[in-house]
C-alpha cells in the first residue's frame, strides 16, 4: 500500500512530466502536503487530479 508519492513518482505513475505535476500544485488542482521541504503527493488527490484531467466526475453533474 502505497501511502504518498513524491513529484517524481508521481509524474512517473500518471506518465506526466514533473514540471506538470508542479504546475498543477501552484495553480491548486493538485493537493499535497508538505513534510519540511518534501512535497508528498497522497494516491487519492493523485487519483481526483487524474480524473480532472480526463474529464471524469464522481458524481452527477455539476
Amino acid at each position: 500500500m502505497t501511502i504518498s508519492f513524491s513529484v517524481r513518482v508521481a509524474a512517473e505513475q500518471c506518465g506526466l512530466s514533473e514540471r506538470t505535476i508542479h504546475a498543477a500544485i501552484k495553480q491548486g488542482r493538485l493537493k499535497v502536503m508538505r513534510v519540511g521541504r518534501r512535497v508528498l503527493i497522497t494516491p487519492a488527490a493523485l487519483n481526483d487530479f487524474l480524473n480532472g484531467l480526463t474529464g471524469k466526475s464522481k458524481g452527477g453533474a455539476q
